[in-house]
């Protein structure tokens, strides 16, 4: 559908239709735009779509040539030869989303997207990158030929990612690794929101220290968290948001919370994915620390050793409590079939903290109503775009077959073949 200056193609919003008449209605929207700056451009296919990487290429380069702003590509195929390389020379690109899905299995080189040997993307701002090949190497280019670039958003696109330096990053998520040596150093003193989810905390090291507002951060044990660096929680002591989880995480903060200084703005914690009815010291300690804070949530998980390893033996809890006058609400998310939530229940009220305050959720309840959310949604796709309903009255569609060509295979310029100043 079309919205002011911006384009957004859905092919899930056309499924009745066939490929080809999809593909000529596309081309007769671009064809029939009036010639001014496109702000959003979104393409979006499913991975049981079948497309072609022809027409691809020319609906982005048409985008590129008209000064898009916000390129949102979501193909969920990988194809290394579908993207046009004009999309990583844009100069008004300011927000770039690509998201392409993992390599084909006889594609035994390559996991992601290979990037393009040049990057220069003067007005970048954001770019989101999932299941493309990210090296230091590549990052290093991206930043540099990118100077605005505050939100670097890395989906299973790690390839070989050692570094991240930037003086001006503000937000980053490194979320899956395709390839690791190294552990992963980040200088950006500028930081104020990082997630970071499939490295053990022992491999990510600051080598400018950030001073974070948030930050998500899931992290499974290893053998050498123990021995991993001595102050953790130094980053986000300032932080107003918190989501800290895995097993991982529960043996760095048992180490360091003991002299951990106060969580001064700490607002909102989630917190867990281990057995709290077991071990409840890290949230607690944690209460202590957070004079400020207004919300927590709980992840609990049944114990499982197989799956979490052997970890630290449990800490006391006896004689413990908090004191938190602005705590609003505590939400215990768990599954339906775990009979001992009541004894982590119990055991926050023996602490101080009012049995009206905590409300016990399922997981199974919380998949439910997003999956409920998500059918909504789609259904709510299946209406008509005002365009397509227009393009149905106005029954004579042009052949494209040379309405739009693609000159030098690299996204070329459209050819205006028929006079379409009443088509509407």
């Amino acid at each position: 559908m079309k919205s002011g200056e911006s384009i957004r193609l859905n092919y899930r919003e056309y499924e009745n239709w066939k490929y080809e008449k999809f593909v000529r209605f596309v081309n007769n929207l671009l064809l029939l735009r009036s010639r001014v700056d496109l702000h959003i451009f979104q393409l979006h296919f499913d991975s049981h779509h079948v497309v072609n990487c022809d027409d691809v290429r020319t609906w982005i380069g048409y985008a590129v040539k008209n000064n898009v702003k916000v390129l949102d590509v979501n193909m969920h195929q990988y194809d290394k030869t579908v993207l046009p390389r004009c999309i990583f020379t844009c100069r008004s690109l300011e927000e770039l989303n690509l998201k392409m899905g993992k390599a084909p299995y006889k594609d035994y080189e390559h996991e992601g997207l290979v990037l393009p040997d040049i990057i220069r993307l003067p007005s970048l701002k954001k770019l989101s990158l999932c299941d493309v090949e990210v090296d230091t190497s590549s990052l290093e280019q991206i930043i540099a030929r990118s100077p605005g670039l505050e939100d670097l958003h890395l989906i299973n696109c790690a390839q070989h990612l050692d570094l991240v330096d930037s003086k001006v990053l503000k937000r980053l998520t490194v979320d899956g690794f395709l390839g690791r040596d190294k552990g992963l150093t980040i200088a950006a003193p500028c930081l104020i929101h990082f997630k970071c989810t499939g490295l053990p905390l022992e491999e990510i090291s600051w080598r400018e220290r950030p001073s974070l507002e948030s930050a998500h951060i899931f992290a499974s044990l290893s053998r050498s968290t123990c021995d991993g660096q001595s102050d953790f929680t130094g980053i986000f002591l300032n932080a107003k948001r918190l989501a800290l989880f895995g097993s991982g995480i529960k043996v760095m903060l048992e180490k360091e919370l003991s002299t951990c200084s106060v969580f001064e703005s700490l607002v909102t914690l989630a917190i867990g994915e281990w057995c709290l009815t077991d071990d409840l010291y890290i949230v607690l300690r944690f209460l202590q620390l957070s004079p400020r804070l207004e919300k927590l949530t709980l992840k609990h998980r049944k114990h499982n050793r197989a799956r979490e390893g052997a970890e630290t033996e449990p800490i006391s809890i006896a004689g413990m409590t908090v004191q938190c006058p602005l705590l609003e609400t505590v939400i215990i998310q768990c599954s339906k079939d775990d009979g001992e939530i009541q004894k982590t229940v119990d055991a926050l009220v023996a602490t101080g903290i009012s049995l009206e305050k905590i409300h016990v959720t399922f997981y199974e309840d919380i998949q439910k109503n997003v999956a409920e959310t998500e059918r909504k949604r789609q259904g709510g796709k299946m209406g008509r775009s005002v365009l397509e309903k227009k393009l149905k009255k106005k029954q004579d569609w042009v052949d494209d077959s040379h309405a739009i060509s693609d000159s030098d295979n690299d996204g070329g310029e459209m050819e205006e073949t028929f006079d379409y100043d009443d088509y509407f």
